[in-house]
């Protein structure tokens, strides 16, 4: 087999293993979709798979419950009084963080930091404009479970991925959205207690 032989098989065996290994996330990623559909006396409204192969999470908004699930087999239910606080992490720094103590000022510091989804993903200083690349968008969410009281959320992982780039823009539109629920989630417990 000559060189240009050695360059295609190498190139087949790569593009297999890539198959293989979208053919794995697409399983676990309906592994979750059903392990948080099928739950015992839990009705989602709304579910969000995960993404990258990390945790999903759903929403019962009428048992006043969510879930977060790692798999099949790892899925735990908490009620909307376990959320203890929620952050919204970039290139796994946190960007904001609200808790039941501090919803007010949480979030108007995750209005000022976060705005438009467009802010999110770029920063301004003065009159230079200085655009740093998205490699990962996620939701730390922290309960009162004693033995795995945080839990990450993953919506984007791809590094190296410009922040005007659609994938990055709807991620962060996805992440925007869940972002609000569990900060209702954390109002809503504050104001029954």
């Amino acid at each position: 087999m000559g060189f240009w032989g050695w360059v295609f098989l190498f190139m087949g065996v790569c593009f297999a293993i890539g198959i293989v290994k979208a053919m794995a996330e697409s399983q676990k990623h309906n592994e979750q979709g059903q392990a948080l559909s099928v739950l015992p006396d839990f009705t989602p409204a709304v579910v969000f798979k995960g993404a990258a192969g990390g945790a999903g999470i759903a929403i019962d908004a009428i048992g006043n419950k969510f879930a977060i699930s790692s798999g099949s087999l790892n899925t735990k239910i908490f009620k909307f009084s376990d959320l203890i606080a929620v952050e919204v992490l970039r290139n796994g720094s946190a960007i904001t963080k609200t808790n039941r103590g501090s919803q007010v000022a949480g979030a108007a510091v995750g209005a000022l930091l976060l705005g438009p989804v467009g802010l999110l993903l770029g920063g301004v200083s003065g009159s230079k404009r200085s655009i740093e690349k998205v490699d990962r968008l996620s939701l730390k969410i922290f309960t009162n479970d004693l033995m795995t009281p945080v839990h990450e959320i993953i919506f984007f992982n791809t590094p190296g991925t410009k922040p005007e780039s659609i994938l990055v823009k709807s991620a962060s539109q996805e992440l925007d959205a869940w972002h609000g629920r569990l900060q209702t989630i954390l109002h809503m417990s504050a104001q029954s207690a």
